[in-house]
C-alpha cells in the first residue's frame, strides 16, 4: 500500500494543481471619450463605404480590382475634367489656379483667370477650412484684354465647417464675403451623397445659399457613371441652378464618354443641352465638345484644348464653332 502511494502521489499532486480554480483578475475598463466614439463611428462608416466601393469595382472588372479600386472615376477624372471633384472629394488643403482663353466664330477672344484655395486650419481635425475662390458669377463676364484679366476678377473668402465628412455622406456649411466695391455676404449649406449599384455609381450634390444681393437660391447636381472598360466610362448628369427671388432656373443636361489615353492624357467627348425657365422652359444652346487634356509638368500642371460646336438660340440655332485653351495648376489634392 505504501508502495502504491509513493508511485501515485506525484500524479495526485499534478491533478490537484491543475484542477484548482484559478482566480480571475478584475480588469478596469476606462470609459470611452465622446471624441473617440465619434472617430470610431467615422472609421467604421469609411470602412463600410470602402467595402461597398470595392465590391462595386469587383463586379465591374474583377480581374482589375486591386489596381482600380474605384480610383479611375474618382481622382483621375477629377484631376482631369471635373473641378467639383477636386474641391469636394479631396481631403486636406488644396489649390487650383487656371488661365483660359476662348474664341467664338465672329467674336473677339475672351480671357479668364481664376483660383480656388482650400486651407485646413491647424488643430481642428480637418473640420474648419478657409476658402479663397474666384466668384462663380465671373463665369458670365467676358474680358478681351489678357493683361487686365486679373484686375477684373472678383474673389470671395469664407470659413467652411465640415458637419459630416464621410465617404457616402458629406455635409458642410460656408459663411463668407464676396469682395466688391460693396461687400456681399453669403451663407451656403452643401450636402453630397454617393452610392454604388450593380454597374453604376451615383453622385448627388445639393446646396442652398443666401446672398445679400441675390437673396435665396439652390443648386442641384446629379450624375451617373458606368465603366465601359478599363480605360473608358460613360457619364450622364443633370444640373439646375434655382434663384428663388426671381423664380428662375438655369438647367443643363449632358452625357459624356471619358477615355483615358495614358497616365498623362485623356479625352472627354461631351454632348450637352442648356436651357432656362425664363417664362416657359426653353433650350438656349446645344453643344458638342471634344476635350483633350494632358499633364505637361509633373503631376500638377495641365493643358487642355477643347474644340466646340454649338447651336445657340441667340444665333437662331445656327452652327457656331468655337475653341477653348486652358492651363491649370492643381496643388495638394489627394485621392480619397
Amino acid at each position: 500500500m505504501k508502495l502504491l502511494l509513493i508511485i501515485f502521489s506525484p500524479l495526485l499532486f499534478c491533478y490537484q494543481a491543475f484542477a484548482a480554480p484559478v482566480p480571475l483578475e478584475v480588469i478596469a475598463v476606462e470609459p470611452v471619450a465622446p471624441d473617440a466614439e465619434f472617430e470610431l463611428e467615422k472609421t467604421q462608416e469609411q470602412t463600410q463605404a470602402e467595402i461597398e466601393a470595392l465590391e462595386w469595382s469587383r463586379a465591374v472588372v474583377s480581374e482589375y480590382v486591386e489596381s482600380l479600386n474605384d480610383g479611375m472615376d474618382s481622382f483621375f477624372m477629377g484631376a482631369f475634367f471635373d473641378d467639383e471633384i477636386i474641391n469636394d472629394e479631396s481631403s486636406g488643403s488644396n489649390g487650383r489656379f487656371f488661365f483660359s482663353t476662348r474664341r467664338v466664330e465672329g467674336e473677339s477672344v475672351d480671357y479668364k483667370v481664376g483660383m480656388n484655395l482650400k486651407l485646413i486650419l491647424p488643430n481642428t481635425r480637418d473640420r474648419f477650412k478657409i476658402l479663397v475662390e474666384t466668384d462663380e458669377d465671373d463665369d458670365k463676364n467676358k474680358e478681351t484684354n489678357a493683361l487686365n484679366t486679373t484686375e477684373n476678377v472678383t474673389y470671395s473668402t469664407s470659413i467652411r465647417v465640415e458637419i459630416r465628412d464621410g465617404r457616402r455622406w458629406k455635409t458642410s456649411w460656408d459663411n463668407g464675403v464676396r469682395w466688391e466695391a460693396q461687400p456681399i455676404y453669403f451663407s451656403r449649406l452643401r450636402a453630397r451623397r454617393t452610392d454604388y449599384f450593380d454597374d453604376w455609381r451615383s453622385r448627388l450634390l445639393q446646396s442652398a445659399y443666401w446672398r445679400t444681393d441675390d437673396g435665396w437660391g439652390a443648386k442641384a447636381r446629379a450624375s451617373l457613371m458606368r465603366p465601359i472598360d478599363l480605360r473608358r466610362h460613360f457619364t450622364t448628369g443633370f444640373n439646375a441652378d434655382y434663384f428663388l427671388d426671381n423664380d428662375y432656373a438655369e438647367l443643363e443636361s449632358s452625357m459624356a464618354i471619358f477615355d483615358e489615353l495614358s497616365y498623362k492624357s485623356a479625352m472627354l467627348y461631351r454632348f450637352a443641352i442648356l436651357g432656362d425657365t425664363d417664362g416657359l422652359s426653353r433650350v438656349n444652346s446645344v453643344e458638342t465638345t471634344v476635350s483633350y487634356r494632358r499633364k505637361i509638368y509633373k503631376s500638377f500642371v495641365f493643358a487642355e484644348v477643347v474644340p466646340e460646336i454649338a447651336w445657340p438660340r441667340d444665333r437662331d440655332y445656327d452652327l457656331t464653332p468655337a475653341i477653348n485653351f486652358r492651363v491649370e495648376m492643381i496643388f495638394g489634392p489627394d485621392a480619397y
